[in-house]
């Protein structure tokens, strides 16, 4: 990796093909990565869809019938379930994905600054942030739900605050300073972020149209759907590859602090003065309502 990474913002193809020659160079660390995390959760999230998709299919057909009292137990009873279902599904994505994409952030940025390439230690570390993945993942996910009530704020939000699962994983950062880090990270630069994770989620989506084909081997339907979620993660580790290099980027031309680099390779210029957007002690003590009305406010 070329040290001038930590010196100047890449643009699109240079971050695009760091992507690429990082995912290849650790694809059987990210592979373990795969089988060891993220298996289990596509198993999970197999049974939780067909259960969900069950229960949708009974209210489906209560409800075009219609509710009398004798099928009035039966159509709240499907109802929870596809909203208990809903929120397993929502939990799963705020706290045990993040885990995993921790590990391979980890990863990344040990290959960046020429560390060995340490799996046990990445994900070693990434488990022990499951606290702080759950705390934060609370606070993230009830705020990104209220103002995508309104969504514009949402749509804003969700980009602003894409990088809080790296400040936690990869800055130390707890509470609600990983969603403000993230934010003066993007600040300034939404659109120019915006169209980069546009990018990687467009790669995303045509390994996932190719992945579709899996259904064709596996005949038994929720056999197939738990191969494909596991297919899917392939490819969600290849954008976690891309956000991790933008993250680490990023961080170093905005604060002047580079992610460790190698010996032989001069520190990052320090940035003198404060960083416009760089959390206060006082802003990082204000509760999540004023965050909130904060943001929204801009």
């Amino acid at each position: 990796m070329n040290h001038d990474f930590f010196y100047r913002e890449w643009n699109w193809i240079e971050q695009l093909s760091a992507a690429f020659h990082v995912f290849a160079a650790n694809i059987k660390s990210i592979l373990k990565v795969l089988l060891i995390v993220f298996l289990p959760i596509s198993i999970l999230e197999s049974i939780i869809n067909g259960r969900m998709l069950n229960a949708y299919t009974v209210f489906q057909q209560i409800a075009q019938a219609g509710v009398s009292l004798s099928n009035e137990a039966d159509f709240f009873q499907a109802a929870y379930q596809v909203l208990f279902h809903s929120g397993l599904t929502l939990l799963v994505g705020l706290f045990l994905q993040p885990v995993g994409t921790i590990a391979i952030a980890k990863m990344v940025k040990q290959f960046v600054t020429k560390q060995e390439i340490s799996f046990g230690t990445a994900l070693g570390e990434a488990f022990s942030l499951m606290p702080t993945i759950v705390f934060s993942g609370i606070i993230y996910g009830v705020l990104i739900f209220l103002t995508s009530l309104i969504i514009v704020p949402g749509i804003y939000l969700s980009v602003a605050w894409v990088f809080y699962v790296y400040a936690i994983g990869l800055s130390d950062k707890k509470g609600m300073e990983p969603m403000r880090y993230s934010k003066a990270l993007v600040k300034g630069k939404w659109w120019r972020t915006f169209g980069y994770l546009l990018l990687l989620a467009v790669i995303a989506m045509l390994w996932n149209s190719a992945f579709q084909l899996s259904y064709s081997f596996f005949p038994n339907e929720r056999i197939g759907n738990a191969v494909y979620q596991f297919l899917c993660y392939f490819s969600a580790a290849f954008v976690t590859v891309g956000e991790a290099l933008l993250f680490l980027n990023r961080e170093a031309v905005t604060y002047g602090i580079p992610a460790e680099p190698a010996a032989e390779d001069a520190p990052a210029e320090s940035v003198t003065g404060t960083v416009e957007g760089e959390p206060t002690e006082n802003e990082e003590n204000k509760d999540m309502f004023t965050l909130m009305k904060e943001t929204i406010g801009e």
